[in-house]
């Protein structure tokens, strides 16, 4: 929001008179949750004597210098422009939700704004897929998951079910694990971390190649995580996700998440490429 659009008219000087005034009062907010004033522009690195000026209302800062304030605080500039009730809400859910020393990181507040940034590019991967990758508990077979990717607090976020069956040949589930993530888009790669919901004693990371050409059919990449062993061995192998629907996912979804053999007719040509021969192997981790 910028103050400069605001001409000799009356009523528009009036709404730039308090729009200086909410960033004056937002601005005392956010000081009172430091230790002082030298304190805060020390951390957010702005010249006190002009801080001083914002704060009695004598200048608005600048761009630049109103971005700076609002990364430190985990926050958009133009929340500063808010009504000050409205805007102490906005800090004060921050606050309950993140520990001061977080907030205070460069890299965590660094890493929020490109997780919005990537929201709007993601867009058209938005949907529910079928995640191939080579099973580290069902040696030589294909884990076939579910991913569904989907925009919520401005990011986009995605939940992965997977299925493992009996092996007594019933093909009833023995048990099931359901992950919960986010998605950034990165220069051209997409990465996801994801951590198991259930047992919270899991995350993996996955890199992924985005596609170009529209509509959207596959993306290929590679998993990294921990297996659900007795030795709990790191491991590393391709991933493809292969796009199934838009929107949620839906039960006829779950009941194809399964583990298949590379053989099995199923799985699309282009994952079966993918998956297997030379390129079926796993990297574990402690092996020479």
């Amino acid at each position: 929001m910028s103050l400069t659009a605001a001409t000799s008219h009356p009523e528009r000087q009036q709404v730039r008179s308090d729009l200086q005034a909410n960033v004056q009062k937002n601005l005392s907010t956010l000081v009172e949750s430091c230790r002082s004033v030298a304190d805060m522009c020390r951390k957010v690195d702005v010249n006190r004597q002009q801080f001083n000026k914002y704060l009695v209302g004598q200048h608005v800062p600048s761009q630049k210098i109103l971005q700076k304030i609002s990364r430190y605080f985990m926050m958009e500039a133009e929340d500063l422009f808010r009504p000050p009730a409205e805007f102490k809400k906005l800090y004060e859910g921050y606050e309950n939700e993140l520990p001061t020393a977080l907030r205070a990181s460069a890299q965590f507040n660094h890493f929020l704004p490109l997780a919005k940034q990537s929201a709007d590019l993601l867009e058209d991967y938005l949907g529910v897929y079928y995640r191939y990758h080579n099973s580290s508990i069902y040696k030589g077979r294909i884990l076939r998951s579910v991913t569904c990717l989907y925009r919520a607090d401005s990011m986009v976020q995605y939940v992965t079910v997977e299925r493992f069956p009996l092996l007594d040949g019933s093909g009833k589930i023995g048990y099931s694990f359901t992950y919960h993530g986010f998605c950034l888009l990165l220069g051209d790669r997409l990465f996801l971390v994801d951590f198991e919901g259930k047992q919270r004693n899991e995350m993996t990371f996955s890199i992924l190649t985005p596609q170009h050409r529209r509509p959207i059919r596959f993306l290929f990449g590679l998993v990294t995580g921990v297996a659900s062993s007795s030795f709990r061995q790191p491991f590393s192998t391709r991933m493809a996700l292969g796009l199934v629907d838009k929107g949620k996912i839906r039960k006829h979804h779950l009941r194809n998440a399964t583990v298949v053999l590379p053989s099995d007719q199923s799985l699309p040509l282009e994952v079966r490429e993918y998956m297997t021969g030379d390129n079926a192997t796993i990297v574990w981790g402690g092996q020479d």
